[in-house]
């Protein structure tokens, strides 16, 4: 069945949704579908586009746990953070993981925010907690999922932390999350995720989605209605942004629930198939929860290795990252794991 819906499934091995989701056969159609509605109604297709935006915001609100107006669909994760962004004072003191995803960093450090910065360890809550402790922190902000290890932070953790700092701004990049993985924006601690929807929520490029709570905005001193207009400054791509509410709907019309499920037990096989035969580092079977993503020991040679036998992953770091979404199948792991026997 997933090699009817993407077609890029029965041409290779593909592990590498972390770096971008393949496009399903019906996100196709229904693209090319909206290219001849433009084709044909010009001005018209833009007109109902505009209309059409509180509904896709209804939607993805809906979808995610969160509030219609709380939520907004922007072009991708690093404009959108950066939208955000310009509304917070630059003497908030920011408090980043070293070795982040490089766009979340740069989106504090170009803007002249006071950033510190704690090594990134397997046990980071510990590091976190650590360095709230000594104060002087108003933001921390990090990847939900580590997008060079997999790690996936502690929502329990994360929750213990903003009772404990009731006035801490907490920002997420939810990039390698959403998609993947269960989330109720209102039941969270976050104050800010945003994310991009080319990978694990499988939208295609030029989309993403905005959250924001109202302690963010009390914080910033702007209303929902300053950031709409921040956000929808110009013209929004009206493609993309149709795209990513098509994938909305379509992971609900398949059931989220039930493809997640089948996400989770192939990512434990995969988890403890690797660890037992040491292909990865033992502290990820510590972890009381971990991501569908993998770092592989081994570097270039074991990449050009996995790319010979058509497995499509990425190069992390001194690793190779493998990732694992609802339509990969035992099959994908046991091709990985006879490749990976032989190196």
């Amino acid at each position: 069945m997933s090699s009817t819906l993407f077609p890029l499934l029965t041409k290779s091995t593909y592990l590498n949704t972390a770096y971008v989701g393949p496009m399903s056969t019906a996100l196709a159609q229904f693209r090319q579908l909206q290219e001849k509605e433009y084709l044909e109604k010009g001005a018209t297709y833009k007109v109902n586009a505009y209309d059409d935006l509180d509904t896709t915001h209804h939607i993805l609100a809906d979808f995610f746990g969160a509030k219609k107006e709380h939520t907004y669909v922007v072009s991708n994760f690093s404009t959108g953070i950066r939208q955000a962004l310009t509304f917070l004072s630059k003497s908030l003191n920011v408090l980043l993981l070293e070795e982040e995803y490089p766009s979340l960093s740069s989106a504090f450090e170009e803007s002249g925010f006071e950033v510190h910065k704690i090594p990134k360890t397997t046990a980071v809550e510990d590091a976190i907690e650590k360095r709230l402790a000594t104060g002087g922190i108003d933001v921390l902000a990090l990847s939900i999922v580590q997008y060079d290890t997999g790690l996936l932070i502690d929502l329990e953790f994360l929750k213990k932390i903003k009772k404990n700092y009731p006035n801490l701004i907490l920002i997420g990049d939810g990039t390698q999350f959403l998609g993947g993985h269960l989330f109720h924006f209102d039941r969270s601690p976050f104050d800010l995720v945003v994310a991009s929807g080319y990978k694990w929520l499988l939208a295609g490029f030029g989309n993403g989605v905005l959250m924001v709570s109202s302690l963010f905005l009390k914080s910033a001193g702007c209303s929902f209605a300053e950031l709409h207009q921040r956000i929808f400054n110009g013209h929004f791509n009206i493609l993309a942004a149709a795209s990513l509410r098509f994938a909305i709907e379509s992971f609900r019309a398949q059931g989220f629930e039930k493809l997640l499920d089948q996400k989770i037990k192939l990512s434990e096989k995969v988890k403890t198939q690797l660890t037992d035969k040491l292909y990865i580092e033992p502290w990820v079977a510590e972890r009381k929860q971990h991501s569908s993503i993998f770092i592989l020991k081994g570097g270039a040679s074991l990449y050009e290795k996995l790319q010979k036998n058509n497995i499509q992953c990425a190069l992390r770091g001194t690793g190779v990252r493998v990732s694992f979404h609802y339509y990969n199948t035992e099959s994908d792991l046991n091709h990985l794991i006879s490749i990976l026997k032989k190196s």
